[in-house]
């Protein structure tokens, strides 16, 4: 018989645990439930599906393989051989690899993949809490707003295989020091300029595309808060400059060289590396569960039809939490946070529907902003529905501020909000296990086969061939210590073109694999 503690034991672990830790281990123990069928064999399983989860697995492998040889991880011929790849156009994850060195030498490059995926997700979900404790009083709301954005149906998504997009702890780690720079200016703003800069400097090399889309939001953010608080900006102005200032020279300093290889290094890629009008959010998207939450055949068939693919399916809020925002915007309306994070989630939902409205999965006319965003510089290779990770920052603060004691000083809440808030979670909580997939592997690259008779770094040809259809060629090379090179791999090349340069021996390869005559 289990002994539940008393009231003065749960006195006692709440003065001696922070709450902020109580609340990391919930989303902790979360993340391992929904990942669970990959951590009942972490060695042997990856949390995903069959293709880009062996792409992630290659950079963790790669870049402590490199730096352990003392060589630069950022630019090798070990794909697309001869002229090679600058992965610095390419999602390489090279912090998370460096932080998870230790973890993929004892463990290999799948238990390291696996770890990277689960903390990134209760990270998240621990930042967003944190972040929320700025503007909401109740700690249970707050427990709801860090879920929304750490176990988002968008967040779901992106476990199927882009941890790039999914390590999603940068956007609220920005509001945060925003927060502390442009409003509360009670630290020393050459501090939060620094940790500014060092916080994008390391997505830079976590991830581009977020940093990017990020300083849109923020840019976007600050002239929101900027535009409602007029009479307050001259006030404080001289301390937001000064932190900006120290943050812009801290990430000139730690960012120089890998941008420096990046525009100026060899292979690079011009041009956008996207397909344009395509990644978006439909319409539709916002209240049809996608692929990746619990369907039934009439919802299934639907979002099937929907723009973009089920990775990128992002929006799905729901309709009772789409009711839900509503009323809390309404009710909160009067509060200054409130109405902010309000105006920036439609901003930022607007924005993910690309350049022209898409409506069960097909382009209307009907032009919308993003289509003067994405003639900025790089933004024509980000994928607006991703927008939507950061969308639901602004969902659940809004939707706990409900719960805020200062908005009806400490009064019992309805009933039906209560209701509205259970159907809101049913309705968007992850599938349990999400899709995992067995790691395997020919016998010829494993320890002893074939390959170690290989002489080091020799050029190979493997089928199915690795470029945007297949990632297989790539794991194995992982499996086999990089131990060859080979003239494939899927990785933005200069044209820009995903994989080598097309030509006659990857058509053969293709058509066979195909079953096809050559």
């Amino acid at each position: 018989m289990v002994r539940l503690p008393s009231p003065a034991g749960v006195a006692i672990l709440r003065t001696r645990v922070p709450r902020a830790w109580l609340a990391l281990a919930v989303y902790a123990a979360l993340a391992v439930v929904v990942f669970s069928g990959a951590w009942t064999d972490p060695a042997g399983t990856w949390i995903g599906d069959n293709k880009d989860p062996k792409l992630f697995i290659w950079y963790l492998g790669w870049i402590p393989h490199e730096l352990g040889q003392g060589l630069n991880p950022l630019v090798t011929d070990y794909l697309s051989h001869p002229p090679g790849v600058n992965l610095m156009w390419n999602s390489s994850i090279i912090f998370p690899a460096l932080i998870l060195w230790p973890v993929t030498a004892a463990f290999g490059p799948v238990v390291s993949y696996n770890v990277l995926i689960t903390v990134s997700v209760a990270l998240s979900a621990w930042l967003a809490y944190l972040a929320a404790r700025r503007f909401v009083d109740s700690l249970a709301a707050c427990l709801f707003a860090g879920f929304l954005y750490g176990f988002s149906p968008g967040i779901m998504a992106q476990a199927l295989g882009h941890p790039h997009a999914l390590i999603a702890v940068f956007p609220p780690i920005v509001l945060i020091l925003g927060h502390e720079v442009l409003v509360a200016q009670r630290r020393s703003p050459w501090l939060l300029g620094f940790l500014a800069g060092l916080a994008a400097a390391l997505q830079l090399l976590t991830g581009e595309e977020v940093l990017a889309t990020t300083a849109l939001i923020a840019l976007l953010g600050t002239g929101l808060a900027a535009l409602l608080h007029r009479d307050a900006v001259r006030a404080k102005l001289p301390y937001a400059a000064r932190a900006v200032g120290a943050a812009a020279v801290t990430f000139g300093i730690l960012a120089a060289y890998p941008l420096g290889l990046q525009f100026l290094g060899p292979q690079r890629v011009f041009g956008s590396v996207q397909a344009p009008d395509v990644y978006v959010t439909d319409v539709l998207g916002f209240i049809v569960p996608s692929q990746v939450m619990l369907q039934n055949s009439f919802t299934r068939d639907i979002a099937g039809h929907l723009a973009g693919n089920r990775t990128e399916n992002d929006a799905y809020v729901g309709i009772p939490l789409l009711i839900l925002f509503t009323l809390a915007a309404f009710i909160g309306w009067r509060r200054a946070p409130i109405k902010w994070f309000a105006l920036m989630t439609l901003c930022i939902a607007t924005l993910s529907l690309g350049p022209h409205l898409h409506l069960l999965g097909w382009r209307t006319w009907i032009p919308l902003p993003w289509a003067a965003i994405q003639t900025l510089p790089l933004m024509g290779s980000a994928l607006p529905s991703r927008l939507m990770l950061v969308a639901f920052l602004g969902i659940g603060v809004v939707a706990a501020g409900l719960w805020d004691a200062r908005l009806d000083g400490g009064r019992r809440r309805p009933l039906g909000i209560g209701l509205l808030l259970v159907a809101s979670l049913a309705t968007v909580f992850p599938m349990i296990p999400a899709q995992s997939t067995r790691a395997a592997v020919p016998s010829f690259f494993q320890t002893g086969g074939e390959v170690s008779a290989l002489p080091q770094g020799a050029v190979i040809v493997v089928t199915p061939f690795s470029s945007r259809q297949s990632t297989d060629a790539m794991y194995w090379q992982t499996v086999a210590n990089y131990r060859f090179r080979m003239p494939e791999g899927d990785a933005f090349t200069p044209g820009p073109y995903l994989g080598p340069h097309p030509s006659h021996i990857q058509a053969s390869l293709d058509a066979l694999d195909q079953g096809h005559a050559i």
